[in-house]
């Protein structure tokens, strides 16, 4: 888990430094990690497919991510992600997430 979000800021580093010398602005950088069960694939009628992952866990996830501003925080992560995990981890509380019945538990990398 940690390698892969270290790659991802890496790579956003190295766009975000490009984009620099183009006279561009740094692109905002957000993640969150959950664990869940989904359903993915072509959805829609032959003319207009959409490849696409829907279900309870993405919409987590998303609203997770929606947080990671909000929390000044570039990496957020479930609970359930932290339940499974070895990594160190910080506690970032409780939050209602919208249309999420339970509020979630929120930990960040403790490098983040």
């Amino acid at each position: 888990m940690t390698s892969a979000v270290s790659a991802a800021r890496a790579g956003m580093v190295h766009l975000d430094a490009t984009r620099r010398e183009q006279g561009l602005p740094a692109l905002p950088f957000g993640v969150a990690l959950h664990l869940g069960e989904i359903l993915w694939g072509n959805i829609g009628a032959a003319d207009r497919l959409d490849f696409t992952a829907i279900g309870p866990a993405v919409n987590l996830v998303s609203r997770l991510e929606g947080l990671c501003r909000p929390l000044d925080r570039s990496v957020l992560i479930s609970g359930a992600v932290a339940a499974e995990t070895r990594a160190p981890l910080i506690p970032l509380g409780l939050h209602a997430l919208r249309g999420i019945a339970s509020p979630c538990a929120v930990f960040t990398l403790a490098s983040s």
